[in-house]
């Protein structure tokens, strides 16, 4: 009953959680928009998966690796060199909405949706601390304690269900709406789209810095 309580905690967390704007989805939104449904879901994927692993780490043991500075701005940095790929790109298509529907290589792979994602989730190590907060609210709310082999699968499990869930019901919605949006209006939104990889390419390039200054 207890890691049945946990599992739909979780999942409540997660779904909130993945609800402000970030980068992977952008990239949901991007694919979406495009048509190309299954490399959106392949990009949900790969972050599923990131963040799974980060949630393994922090229920089970920090890693040391992760707990040293220039490791940690040494993730960041690639997270904003992703990001200005990303947002280089979107930007290029914003300039030619029309080709959106057709066959973009890069767009429709769903092996690069999938690696997309996972990089996108995996340049951002503090996640740990959404999950250790996680861990922390429902200890609080009364559940898990001690928390247990299953309660803690059953909490990883239920967390990575709703930031899947709320960013599948996201390009779901996308997909349903895109059709009432002209090539202009598609290229005007890949445009802000590009501005919104640029804007958070900040916050990885500062937190990089963070570290760094951490580390000295």
């Amino acid at each position: 009953m207890i890691d049945a309580l946990l599992f739909a905690f979780a999942c409540a967390l997660g779904f909130v959680a993945a609800i402000p704007i970030g980068p992977v989805q952008i990239e949901t939104i991007k694919r979406a928009v495009a048509g190309h449904y299954r490399a959106a879901v392949a990009v949900i994927c790969g972050s599923v998966a990131a963040d799974l692993l980060y949630g393994c780490v922090a229920l089970f043991g920090v890693a040391p690796a992760l707990e040293v500075p220039w490791v940690l701005a040494l993730f960041s940095t690639g997270g904003a060199v992703l990001l200005w790929v990303l947002a280089f790109h979107t930007w290029q298509k914003s300039k030619a909405p029309e080709d959106l529907h057709l066959d973009q290589p890069v767009l429709r792979q769903k092996r690069w949706g999938l690696l997309t994602g996972f990089l996108l989730g995996a340049s951002n190590p503090p996640i740990i601390l959404s999950w250790v907060m996680g861990v922390a609210l429902a200890k609080r709310a009364g559940l898990g304690t001690p928390l247990t082999f299953g309660g803690k699968l059953s909490f990883l499990v239920g967390g990575a269900s709703g930031l899947g869930g709320y960013l599948l019901l996201l390009g779901v919605g996308v997909r349903r709406v895109r059709h009432f949006f002209a090539p202009r209006a598609l290229g005007r939104i890949y445009h802000w789209l590009a501005v919104t990889l640029l804007v958070l390419s900040g916050l990885f390039v500062y937190g990089a810095a963070r570290f760094v200054a951490h580390g000295l």
